[in-house]
């Protein structure tokens, strides 16, 4: 993983949040004062846009609501399921890292929290990776409707579609950062992570019951909402349900690292 050199200025505050600011800069540079979100900038508009642009052209002269409608489903299956792997690999040592190199004692050492330490992790990795590859593709995604259909998806759905693909993508974040504060392998925090990602293809073929208390439906119901389609009307257990999770799993990750020895 990139990293830049920081100077981590004197924190002033009291509280859980002491030094939050100077480790959001921090990381912000990791992630922008380096190449890396401009190598994560061409990963997702190749990955994501570039085939979607190769499927657009080849169903060009062909009934361009249908071409639309198609493309929709794609983007936010295809987007959420690449993404989802995406932000597990690029996060998965952002605690791990720090705690197996010493920098996160080094840095504990100064006026900062444990708290402000997972949170700006979380906040800075979540926001950044969201930019690079969510809302940076979707802008292009509009352009290439138009290119391809002449045609573009209606705002509200989209925009709701994308609401659920946050939510999906935001549980694997917490998720991994949880993992690094238990686990001291970075294959294993990746492998449990994409493991339970995986598990959502085959488990509810024999457990349908599980998709109510998972993440594993948000993909779907994103491309249903995005295409002006009706969720399910049980669609409110699983996304109630994953924003629960995710919070859990936050307070996982500060009460592991609050107890962590260096």
């Amino acid at each position: 993983m990139e990293s830049a050199s920081i100077r981590l200025e004197t924190a002033g505050g009291r509280g859980l949040l002491t030094g939050f600011g100077n480790l959001v800069d921090k990381e912000y540079g990791t992630w922008w004062r380096t190449r890396r979100a401009l190598l994560h900038n061409v990963l997702w508009l190749s990955v994501i846009n570039g085939i979607l642009l190769l499927i657009g052209l080849d169903e060009m002269g062909r009934n361009p609501y249908q071409t639309l409608e198609e493309l929709t489903e794609i983007f936010f299956r295809m987007g959420g399921f690449f993404a989802a792997i995406g932000i597990v690999v690029s996060t998965q040592g952002s605690v791990l890292g720090e705690r197996k190199l010493g920098t996160a004692e080094w840095v504990l050492s100064k006026p900062v929290t444990r708290e402000a330490f997972v949170l700006s992790k979380l906040v800075v990795n979540g926001a950044s990776f969201l930019g690079l590859a969510v809302l940076i593709p979707s802008v292009v995604f509009f352009l290439q409707t138009l290119l391809l259909t002449y045609l573009q998806p209606n705002l509200g759905p989209f925009l709701l579609g994308s609401l659920l693909n946050v939510e999906h993508l935001i549980f694997y974040l917490a998720l991994t950062l949880a993992l690094s504060s238990w686990l001291s392998s970075r294959g294993a925090v990746s492998g449990v992570a994409i493991g339970f990602m995986f598990a959502g293809f085959i488990l509810p073929g024999f457990l349908p019951w599980l998709l109510t208390g998972t993440p594993w439906a948000l993909s779907e119901f994103a491309a249903t909402a995005a295409r002006g389609r009706p969720l399910p009307a049980e669609a409110w257990q699983p996304i109630v349900v994953t924003l629960l999770w995710t919070a859990l799993l936050v307070l996982v990750a500060l009460w592991r690292f609050e107890r962590e020895e260096f």
